[in-house]
């Protein structure tokens, strides 16, 4: 009896320690995927917990990382962005790549009737981004509403003037040029191919120190399905004009329900996919804008403070805005004809700051 009693103590003990091991192994496995999950926020610093933050019950907060459609996440609430000035000027830059994860992007005038692009980057990890160009002073309106880290290559002396003056996190290609970017040619000449990817960026970023979260409150709100506008003008086909040297625009796929991007008349095409791109949602804001007296360049002045009119265009509708800034660090506001603040529906959104100048024709 003795030795029975001795072989069920072994075999009961050598089964306690299966399942011991059994519940550390998935103890540990749960651990990795938090771990995997965490680090793909745009921040060397822990994520931060928003679950006790105040949420207007107007526009509430977006959940952080949540995947309202497939392929894009809301901005993170509390988590500082990534601004990125990028070339959308002649056909060397082309195509551009990082745009097709950018929540927002930001469309401005700049010298010779040209445009540069902004994209914003919350959680997102693009390996390219580029090409990467210099900063012009307005550009940092829309930078600082979003307090956004503000990456670019060079700066035109007004926005360097700014840069210093309002002590914005900036990460400049000039002075980081070989630790942060790469060039796509060995042409020295060609200014236009430099690229750097989002974890050139946050290792830059964790190595200096830059403050990665953010207490401000973020300039959209989103619906987290996709609406469609109760009234509004047909918009399936938008031009805008922005001079006579550059005009995009956008034509509303009915399968997909998103906007493709055009630019000077044919596809806008994401580098990295080869794949057109597309938005969700599109705001056009009129903005006054002239040349710069005696600049000999032809660089811009945008009034990016103020108000004024513009579009808010989303599911084949364009609803009339109007939009108000009180100062450059100012959320810029966007209100309906009732006074109501926009929301977007989950997916990319464009912000055309286009010259009243300009012209735009919705069909």
């Amino acid at each position: 009896m003795a030795g029975k009693f001795t072989a069920v103590k072994f075999a009961l003990s050598g089964l306690m320690l299966v399942i011991l091991f059994s519940l550390i192994s998935c103890s540990d496995k749960g651990c990795k995927d938090v771990i995997k999950e965490e680090t793909t926020l745009p921040t060397a610093s822990p994520p931060v917990e928003t679950s006790s933050e105040p949420v207007s019950t107007a526009t509430p907060a977006p959940t952080p990382q949540q995947d309202v459609t497939a392929g894009f996440k809301l901005p993170v609430e509390g988590i500082r962005p990534i601004a990125v000035m990028i070339d959308n000027e002649g056909t060397k830059s082309m195509p551009q790549g990082g745009l097709d994860k950018a929540q927002l992007i930001y469309e401005i005038i700049v010298e010779g009737g040209e445009t540069r692009l902004m994209p914003v980057f919350w959680g997102v990890n693009p390996e390219m981004i580029g090409s990467v160009r210099s900063s012009r002073h307005y550009f940092l309106d829309y930078s600082m509403e979003n307090d956004a880290i503000y990456v670019h290559f060079g700066w035109s002396y007004i926005a360097e003037r700014d840069i210093k003056k309002l002590k914005i996190n900036n990460i400049n290609g000039v002075a980081n040029g070989g630790e942060i970017f790469w060039d796509l040619t060995k042409d020295r000449y060609n200014w236009q191919d430099s690229y750097t990817s989002m974890q050139k960026i946050q290792d830059y970023i964790k190595k200096v120190k830059y403050r990665t979260t953010t207490d401000k409150q973020q300039v959209f709100s989103y619906n987290q399905s996709m609406v469609e506008p109760v009234s509004g003008d047909k918009a399936e086909k938008i031009s805008i004009k922005y001079s006579t040297a550059y005009t995009c625009g956008f034509e509303y796929d009915q399968q997909s329900k998103a906007y493709l991007r055009i630019r000077k008349g044919g596809p806008q095409i994401e580098r990295t996919t080869g794949a057109q791109l597309t938005a969700e949602n599109i705001i056009i804001q009129f903005v006054k804008n002239n040349t710069i007296k005696g600049d000999t360049a032809g660089r811009q002045e945008v009034y990016t403070v103020g108000s004024g009119s513009g579009y808010f265009i989303t599911k084949g509708k364009a609803v009339k805005i109007k939009w108000s800034k009180s100062d450059r660090s100012s959320p810029t506001k966007y209100l309906d004809e009732s006074g109501n603040a926009i929301r977007l529906n989950p997916g990319q959104t464009w912000i055309q700051i286009t010259p009243t100048a300009g012209k735009v024709t919705l069909e």
